[in-house]
């Protein structure tokens, strides 16, 4: 049976069929507008919670690669730093080589004021800033400002017994003590009266048979135990960055790590020396003071090895911030080969292929059209051209 066709039921035909495709149109037309393969959630939910999921990783990335970098320039102005502080030993080093040499009374005075002069840069450079914070200070700040003048507030001071401070306390007390002892951080107090004691002299005796009582008489330790302590405490103040998931790298360079060296004494035991302690020690054995009682030759050596030590010491550092560089490239080139995938997987969730696009839409345009043409040769004759 044929079923009966009018004209309304053509035109409403026509109407529905331009109506999808001028849907389809506009479709294309806001993926052409916007770059975009979906306007609305309900396209496509799976794609567009994948495409979310690659933009939060690109935020944290993102993030992850200023502080990379912050990073990066914190370590630059800590090696600038170390390389300075070496530099300044190394010219002690020579300056005490040249006094050691045939030199006049005057001679020597000269070569002390340089020494000195060096001794008070070294202790500035330990007070270098970098933005708002110490190099070399952990998390202190430049200080209160007074009537816009400069800080007056460092955390690295001397005082006139030749004493360094650090934000006030007296580091210099803890020079030439049993490195061993010193440098424990943990453990019961218990254990360090056991590291003292196990400490023998050249003939195998106890080198401090008092124990810790002996040694914090014997270097003023005023307050005992709680200094020792707060030595630890202040030496581990060190600036750390979150520079990944999971992944805290010191940025910086404690004052105090960079000071105190492990040397040897006498009996070849391991002690702590304080390179501005040392520095003094140079100064007296130039100035004018000493040289009605100069110093052996075997003295004289002992400065120089000590200084070679301290040498040392900074090229260690200086290598330990070289190797923390280099962990920040690694972390940056993955950083940045993790944007370039993620950036990958969120442009195939959302970005529109525009060659696809604009071909689709030529041909809806030209479906429409066609679709236009044919209803309008379709829905033109009415009941009167065919009574005519």
């Amino acid at each position: 049976m044929v079923t009966r066709v009018t004209n309304s039921m053509l035109s409403r035909t026509l109407l529905s069929n331009l109506s999808m495709n001028l849907y389809n149109m506009d479709k294309l037309q806001n993926q052409m507008a916007t770059g975009r393969k979906y306007a609305h959630i309900s396209d496509d939910p799976s794609a567009l919670i994948y495409g979310q999921a690659a933009r939060n990783k690109l935020a944290r990335l993102g993030h992850y690669q200023q502080t990379v970098e912050t990073a990066q320039s914190w370590l630059t102005q800590a090696e600038a730093g170390i390389m300075e502080l070496q530099k300044m030993v190394g010219n002690v080093y020579e300056e005490l080589i040249s006094a050691g040499g045939p030199k006049t009374d005057d001679d020597k005075k000269n070569v002390a004021m340089l020494v000195s002069q060096l001794r008070d840069h070294y202790v500035d450079t330990l007070n270098a800033s970098y933005g708002d914070r110490f190099v070399f200070a952990g998390y202190n700040t430049p200080g209160d400002y007074t009537q816009g003048q400069a800080p007056t507030i460092k955390p690295f001071t001397f005082d006139t017994d030749g004493n360094l401070l650090f934000n006030g306390f007296n580091i210099s007390q803890f020079d030439k003590m049993p490195a061993t002892f010193l440098l424990r951080t943990e453990g019961p107090e218990a254990d360090w009266e056991a590291d003292i004691l196990a400490m023998l002299d050249e003939d195998g005796n106890q080198l401090y048979p008092g124990g810790l009582a002996e040694v914090y008489s014997t270097y003023n330790i005023t307050n005992g135990t709680d200094d020792i302590l707060m030595f630890h405490q202040l030496m581990n103040d060190v600036i750390h960055f979150d520079v990944g998931p999971g992944i805290s790298m010191p940025v910086t360079m404690n004052g105090m790590d960079i000071v105190f060296f492990t040397a040897q004494d006498e009996n070849g035991n391991p002690i702590m020396r304080n390179m501005f302690g040392l520095m003094n020690e140079v100064y007296d054995s130039i100035n004018g003071t000493d040289v009605d009682d100069p110093k052996s030759a075997d003295e004289l050596t002992k400065l120089i090895k000590l200084l070679q030590d301290g040498q040392n010491h900074l090229l260690v550092k200086t290598a330990e911030i070289g190797g923390r560089q280099r962990r920040l490239e690694l972390l940056e080139a993955r950083y940045e080969q993790d944007s370039l995938n993620y950036e990958s997987m969120r442009s195939d969730a959302e970005d529109a292929d525009m060659a696809d696009v604009i071909i689709h839409l030529k041909m809806a345009e030209t479906v429409y059209q066609a679709a236009l043409s044919a209803g309008a040769r379709i829905i033109q004759p009415s009941l009167m051209d065919f009574l005519r």
